[in-house]
């Protein structure tokens, strides 16, 4: 059954994640997203009947599990999960929507917020979503903003995301504007992120996890991703084009393993590419000059220690990525490593994650995210599609998730950010955040809280606020 995707900022992922950490949901593959409305039902459907076995389980992922059962209860309802009737066709003209409001004293570079710009004082933004769907073969979203900066007079309304999904055999088509996140961190990945703005581009995806045949039965479930996008006119090269592939898969509950490939060709002033030679970018033989290629694969694993540990699980994961040279093998490596230490405690209401990022390649300055044709880069409308801290950079985060009740979630983060590596003179960012989530009632989330930004000695240290309002429809 085709439906829509649940947006990479949706409260949801978190939620399913916490409980695919607790054991609750074997076949969850988080790794790449967006999954569908569907697919996180499913999910739902498996945390629900794993929970119903626990001895004791503790009161907040009884909590998690009832609000996700109402944010998709529609498509439990259409799986059989839930009982009730919901018609397989509908048109929701108005859902979640939301006020959004950001002071801060100078300007903010916000990461994984799909390239988000704001100003200097008082930001406004007010948006809603809107999905139809039609007998379960096609689904439509459409998600307008208004932005309004009070130190700007650029207020005007805009197309966040915009798609439309049908049903490809046992695939999914999409064709529209949706940002995509590739790989196991939290805080970054190294080839496709939510720090950019949303891509046009058509997609061809597997709906959700299938079982491997044959030979290749003992790898477990599957999924696979490709695309195709239009980059933006104002750069170097205009309108150049990223293509990538990612294919997932899970041999056991608790490991999942991904490899994934993207390429940037084409555009004006370039040599057109026709279908051979697309092919030979993601099967290069030789180093494919007029493409500017990277690729890597990731790995996460979770190992229960509830036995021997005052928590419920350790999950250890890296994202590996390079440039491509001949050879098919890439080259100048860059990594991302995290650990995450769940319900410490044993409550249910704790979890703890370090994670560590680094394109530094010795010899080769500013390698990472550039290319000697494409020379806007790895980006789109000025921000990287990857990880955040750019080339030559490192990136250390630490975050406590802590339930303080059932209906009140505080994040508490550090990051700081370490940019040219290669030169003489560093430069470091340190951010503190404190972050609410807040859950006053069955209809209503709230969003709050403060960041630092230290940018170090001679730079202005910057106070953010931010405060979001959603109405769950």
């Amino acid at each position: 059954m085709v439906s829509t995707n649940v947006p990479l900022d949706h409260w949801s992922y978190r939620a399913v994640e916490k409980l695919a950490d607790y054991g609750l949901i074997d076949s969850a593959m988080l790794t790449v997203k967006p999954v569908s409305r569907v697919e996180m039902a499913r999910h739902v459907g498996q945390a629900t009947v794993s929970l119903g076995r626990e001895d004791d389980p503790p009161r907040v992922l009884l909590s998690i599990v009832e609000k996700l059962k109402r944010e998709f209860k529609a498509e439990l309802i259409q799986m059989g999960l839930l009982d009730g009737w919901h018609g397989d066709s509908f048109v929701k003209p108005v859902e979640d929507p939301y006020l959004r409001y950001v002071y801060a004293d100078s300007k903010p570079e916000i990461e994984n917020v799909r390239g988000d710009v704001y100003r200097r004082g008082s930001n406004v933004r007010l948006g809603f979503a809107s999905r139809a769907q039609l007998s379960g073969r096609a689904a439509v979203y459409v998600h307008p903003e208004y932005v309004d900066s009070a130190s700007a007079s650029d207020s005007d309304v805009e197309l966040v995301e915009a798609y439309a999904k049908g049903a490809l055999g046992p695939y999914e088509l999409q064709v529209g504007k949706d940002s995509l996140w590739w790989g196991p961190g939290r805080h970054g990945s190294l080839l496709m992120s939510n720090n950019a703005q949303p891509l046009g581009m058509v997609k061809v995806a597997t709906g959700e996890p299938t079982p491997l045949p044959w030979i290749f039965k003992p790898f477990g479930l599957c999924k696979f991703a490709w695309f195709v996008a239009e980059l933006e006119r104002n750069r170097d090269v205009p309108e150049a084009r990223l293509t990538g592939l990612r294919i997932n898969v899970k041999p056991s509950p608790r490991l999942e393993l991904g490899i994934s490939r993207v390429a940037m060709f084409n555009g004006k002033g370039r040599p057109d590419v026709g279908v051979w030679d697309y092919l030979k970018i993601f099967l290069p033989t030789s180093e494919q000059a007029e493409s500017n290629q990277l690729a890597g694969f990731d790995a996460s694993y979770r190992l229960p220690v509830e036995r021997y540990l005052p928590m419920r699980s350790v999950k250890g994961y890296m994202d590996f990525a390079g440039e491509d040279e001949a050879n098919f093998m890439p080259a100048k490596w860059g990594g991302l490593w995290g650990v995450q230490l769940n319900d410490i405690l044993k409550t249910g209401r704790t979890d703890l994650r370090i994670e560590y990022a680094d394109n530094h390649v010795s010899g080769s300055p500013n390698v990472f995210y550039t290319h000697n044709l494409y020379t806007s880069g790895y980006t789109y409308k000025g921000r990287v599609m990857g990880h955040h801290m750019g080339t030559d950079s490192r990136d250390v985060f630490v975050q406590l998730s802590h339930y303080l009740t059932d209906d009140i979630i505080v994040d508490l983060a550090f990051d700081r950010q370490t940019h040219r590596l290669s030169a003489d003179t560093q430069r470091e960012r340190d951010i503190f955040e404190c972050d609410l989530t807040i859950f006053p009632c069955s209809n209503w989330r709230i969003r709050t809280g403060y960041r630092f930004e230290d940018a170090g000695e001679g730079q202005d240290d910057n106070h953010v606020f931010h405060f979001q309002l959603i109405r769950e429809l």
